[in-house]
């Protein structure tokens, strides 16, 4: 993907640091680290993507926020303003593909409000969409762009909200908690129902460095960057920046924690369940990938990878578990051994989340702004 031009005049970055969307009929929405939104498709012959349209945001920036696609088609993106400058704020774009040409427009905008807007947005089944700024404050839109509530929570960095099926939504925060929020029965101001603080649930290993601990961006081992899993029972999977993975159940209480290999930014892979619901699966910063039991929290197996995962691991139907990672290589592993199915040297790092489209093929993207399309196994 092109490098366009960045606020204030300043070079853009054809960077990928999230994942991308994919359309029912497999059309993959992604964006640089700057600016514009692309929606590609498959020719179905030469080694090129074909653009369909792409969408500019003007003296903005998408960083880590991935999109979704809303029900009525529109393709939602989040998108920071004046980003690296004291005054940084946010919003979330519902995006409209063109009649004709490949230019997209603004199907509307809900402001955000201040804070760096990284946040991912989550479609509920009746088409609410959830997405939260960078000071916090999560925010319940309707379909047509309409704020319906909102709640304070904690700044965030990298995370897309968890809606459970009763209507909570999970948010975890780098102020060290993970919040569960109750919409309102009535009115506009949802309520916390609880907090979960992970630095009260630590375990026996101490972080490796003191003099790391600072910074927003799981530098400091607080909090969470990662987005919460929801199981079928409810209880919520998610790693932390101290490089623990949690399991804790809907009430808030801790049901087992597992420690990863110690590693400043500890954990923002968010974690793949297992059709059956018996093993969960995530990245870290040291490590490679692990597959835990759910019951248990034990260590069923671990793939090492040499460098980081950052990204979020996806499983297809077929039970295998795809990952990049920062040494450049994107690596395929069946799920229940944990052996080897591809390895692939991409020659750049890549942070993206995988994105399996209905064919079964997949979609990765590196740190050089590449679209990387995998056939399916």
């Amino acid at each position: 993907m092109p490098a366009e031009p960045g606020s204030n005049g300043r070079p853009g970055r054809a960077d990928v640091q999230h994942s991308s969307a994919i359309g029912p009929d497999g059309t993959i929405y992604i964006h640089n680290f700057s600016s514009s939104m692309f929606a590609l498709t498959d020719p179905g012959r030469g080694n090129s993507l074909t653009l369909k349209w792409r969408f500019d945001a003007p003296g903005m920036a998408a960083l880590h926020a991935t999109p979704a696609v809303a029900h009525d088609g529109s393709v939602l993106q989040t998108f920071a303003a004046g980003f690296g400058q004291p005054d940084t704020g946010g919003a979330l774009y519902a995006i409209r593909a063109p009649s004709t040409g490949t230019t997209a427009s603004e199907a509307w905008k809900v402001d955000l409000g201040p804070g760096q807007g990284t946040s991912s947005p989550t479609v509920g089944p009746d088409g609410s969409i959830y997405v939260v700024s960078g000071a916090g404050r999560l925010f319940a839109v309707s379909r047509e762009g309409a704020v319906k509530w909102t709640a304070q929570t904690g700044p965030i960095l990298r995370i897309s909200p968890a809606l459970a099926s009763d209507g909570t939504v999970y948010v975890p925060s780098y102020d060290g908690k993970l919040y569960a929020v109750a919409p309102p029965s009535t009115g506009e101001q949802g309520s916390v129902r609880w907090t979960f603080d992970f630095g009260q649930h630590l375990g026996p290993t101490a972080f490796p460095s003191e003099s790391a601990r600072s910074g927003a961006g799981g530098q400091a081992g607080v909090g969470s960057s990662a987005s919460p899993t929801i199981g079928p029972d409810g209880t919520l999977y998610v790693g932390a920046n101290n490089s623990n993975f949690y399991a804790i159940t809907p009430d808030g209480q801790l049901r087992w924690l597992f420690e990863a290999e110690r590693e400043v930014a500890g954990i923002w892979s968010s974690a793949a369940l297992g059709a059956d619901g018996l093993t969960v699966y995530f990245g870290a910063n040291r490590g490679g990938i692990y597959a835990l039991d759910t019951a248990t929290g034990k260590e069923r197996w671990r793939f090492n990878i040499y460098g980081s995962v950052y990204n979020s691991p996806a499983l297809d139907a077929d039970g295998v578990l795809y990952t990049g990672s920062s040494v450049g290589h994107v690596f395929a592993v069946d799920s229940v051994s944990g052996q080897p199915v591809f390895d692939y040297d991409a020659g750049q790092e890549v942070w993206s989340d995988p994105s399996l489209r209905p064919d079964g093929s997949l979609v990765m993207a590196d740190r050089k702004g590449r679209v990387l399309l995998f056939a399916g196994q």
